[in-house]
């Protein structure tokens, strides 16, 4: 049996092209075998406004970010340095709580449940 992960893959996403996402917010990112890979890049103050269902796992590589959960929830919060994840279904959506850009690496993961 294969699957997704049963081969050798090289993502570039250092060379790939920043794209807007939304205002204040941009990506580099590549799709692989049905997951976004990305480097995710909140401007200072940056909020997405609109909900997300798709599952994420994560790592702030500079910066903070805190998850807002449309069922009222607590917070997720992470910092530079911490993992995260975020289950398919649930509603979410970050916003940016440094100073400065926040970066992310984010590989979607439409199966996390």
């Amino acid at each position: 049996m294969t699957g997704p992960w049963d081969h050798d893959s090289h993502i570039p996403l250092g060379e790939i092209t920043w794209a807007d996402d939304v205002p204040g917010i941009r990506a580099r990112e590549q799709h692989v075998d049905g997951r976004r890979w990305a480097v995710v890049e909140y401007a200072q103050g940056a909020r997405r406004e609109r909900w997300c269902r798709e599952g994420h796992l994560g790592f702030v590589l500079e910066g903070a970010i805190s998850y807002e959960f449309e069922d009222g929830g607590d917070a997720l919060t992470a910092t530079e340095g911490d993992a995260f994840s975020l289950s398919t279904g649930r509603a979410h959506r970050g916003r940016n709580l440094a100073d400065a850009p926040t970066r992310l690496f984010l590989i979607d993961d439409p199966e996390r449940a």
